[in-house]
């Protein structure tokens, strides 16, 4: 199955999880992640839900799903242990035009991919639900090598954005000059770690484009 990759904003969307358990507590992390504002729809709930509720990230509805308790969500997950429920959630959720991710796989049309997550820096993986372990165990081997630095840099360098689009008004040459900075050796700045050294080369690279600048106008 070849599947189309998106980051999808869901920040303040509505977003409803059915299902009340482990796996269910997990997909609504993800989302509340990212900002979404979820509702529960279950007779019963874990403790790490009941949690959630008790301090007010989450809306639940202690009730067994029926298609009249969707609203204007833009995401449903089908999370609970009953495949039928499953199955109905997803069927009620494709016909208004929700995007549905079901856990046992039957009758959604989006996967959820491990991803880590350093701040504004995301790096996703997927194995098109073919196995699920395998993309853990990849994710896994990489969160050491991308850790919390990759965050960092990413802000730094985007901080840098704006004078950069100044000085190189063409997208063309802003391309070129991005894909000239980011070499191995700002890669294992990152690695180690050397962020003031990231930001030193950015200074330096950035009074070269200043320069040039200044001559091109004399």
């Amino acid at each position: 199955m070849k599947l189309y990759p998106l980051n999808l904003d869901i920040e303040n969307k509505n977003c409803v999880v059915v299902g009340g358990g482990e796996v269910a507590l997990r997909k609504i992390r993800g989302l509340l992640e990212a900002g979404a504002i979820v509702k529960v729809i279950a007779p019963k709930i874990c403790a790490g839900v009941e949690e959630l509720f008790q301090r007010g990230e989450i809306i639940w509805l202690k009730e067994n799903f029926s298609p009249e308790l969707l609203g204007d969500e833009i995401i449903l997950i089908a999370a609970t242990d009953n495949p039928e429920v499953n199955r109905l959630a997803a069927q009620s959720s494709q016909s208004q035009k929700i995007l549905v991710n079901v856990v046992d796989k039957v009758g959604g049309n989006f996967n959820v991919p491990s991803r880590i997550r350093r701040g504004d820096f995301l790096l996703t993986l997927s194995t098109g639900a073919n196995s699920p372990a395998f993309s853990k165990f990849v994710r896994q081997m990489l969160e050491a090598e991308f850790d919390e630095n990759f965050g960092a840099g990413l802000k730094i360098i985007s901080e840098y954005r704006r004078e950069v689009k100044r000085l190189l008004p063409n997208y063309k040459a802003r391309k070129i000059f991005w894909e000239q900075f980011l070499t191995c050796e700002i890669w294992e700045l990152l690695k180690l770690g050397q962020l003031d050294k990231l930001e030193e080369k950015i200074n330096h690279a950035l009074e070269s484009l200043r320069l040039e600048s200044q001559n091109g106008t004399d």
